[in-house]
């Protein structure tokens, strides 16, 4: 993973495609899988919204797959909002912890969520094309020290 990491994030244009392309495939299938699935509803009031249901992933996912370079600003988009979410989410719970040791840890924790999301929407569109390699090199490179360090304070045990 940690090999992976490092690929990415010195190749983040050809990781953040790859990522976009995975993310297509992902969506296309699942959303052929609903689809056939919708057609047990079929009679039913569901049917309509089944159908609908499994249809916009399954398009997402084509368009993802045959334009993943526009796809990509899309995927950047939505990396942006869900860091303001989670460091809005965060920040609600650090001042309903207020009281509790380490709540200005949280507060931090979500400051640095929100300002991440606001420079991956103010850096748009220019930085979609490296915004999601690089985030997943950094987190594939942090988890793969993390099972290394694992592994080697599990030998220290036995």
């Amino acid at each position: 993973m940690i090999v992976l990491g490092i690929g990415a994030l010195l190749m983040p244009v050809v990781s953040s495609l790859i990522l976009g392309i995975l993310i297509g495939w992902l969506l296309f299938i699942s959303g052929v899988v609903a689809v056939a699935s919708s057609f047990s509803f079929r009679g039913t009031g569901l049917f309509g919204w089944q159908l609908a249901g499994g249809l916009v992933p399954l398009v997402a996912g084509a368009l993802l797959i045959v334009f993943p370079a526009q796809g990509l600003i899309a995927l950047t988009v939505l990396v942006g909002l869900i860091f303001l979410l989670t460091g809005a989410a965060q920040s609600s719970f650090a001042f309903w912890a207020r009281p509790a040791r380490g709540w200005g840890w949280i507060l931090a924790s979500a400051l640095i969520s929100i300002a991440l999301g606001a420079f991956v929407l103010v850096a748009l569109p220019e930085a979609s094309a490296v915004v999601l390699g690089v985030l997943f090199g950094i987190d594939f490179v942090s988890t793969g020290i993390s099972m290394v360090l694992i592994a080697i304070s599990a030998r220290h045990v036995v």
